[in-house]
């Protein structure tokens, strides 16, 4: 339980007025196939995105700064700096990337391409199903099946290009987060 009585979460979200997290660990807080040391290590998507929300909620209460509750247990000498290091070399860093609206990488333009050509041959299988037979139940079937797999193929490039509008809107929010203090408390 945090001070506040409620359950401790992967990001919890302190009462309105407060701007805080709490995690159960540093390995919630952070992504966990990064490779980087701590100072320079980026924050879980989720983390990041709850940290936004909050401060969306929060902002015209004007919070002094960001508390993030860690367990005392992971304690250690330095470990505090670094993690506040890490959450504002993160934030500033997706400040940067959200002042262009880049959608995808050479491998994710790749398989966008593949998932739109799908859908593509998906689409002319339904049409050819549906122009050579008489609407029969099972090619009928068969016919809006291989519609619906042609667009759950473009689910990810499309949650994708999403991604990185809403990232491309939230430049300004993202530039006051750079900003913002950020104290590391010990639970």
């Amino acid at each position: 339980m945090s001070e506040h009585g409620f359950p401790r979460s992967a990001a919890y979200v302190a009462p309105v007025g407060t701007f805080a997290i709490s995690v159960n660990s540093l390995d919630d807080l952070f992504d966990e196939y990064s490779a980087d040391p701590l100072p320079t290590r980026p924050l879980r998507t989720e983390v990041r995105d709850r940290i936004l929300r909050a401060w969306i909620d929060t902002r015209e209460e004007q919070p002094d700064y960001l508390s993030v509750e860690l367990p005392v247990e992971q304690r250690r000498d330095g470990r505090g700096e670094q993690v506040q290091e890490a959450i504002r070399h993160d934030l500033e860093r997706t400040y940067e990337a959200s002042k262009h609206l880049f959608v995808f990488t050479r491998s994710e333009r790749r398989e966008g391409l593949l998932a739109f050509s799908f859908l593509v041959v998906c689409l002319v299988a339904s049409s050819l199903f549906d122009k050579w037979t008489d609407n029969e139940a099972l090619f009928v079937g068969i016919s809006q099946g291989l519609v619906v797999l042609g667009w759950v193929a473009l689910w990810q490039p499309a949650q994708q290009m999403f991604s990185a509008v809403s990232l491309w809107l939230s430049r300004d929010r993202y530039e006051e987060l750079a900003q913002v203090p950020i104290e590391v408390t010990w639970a």
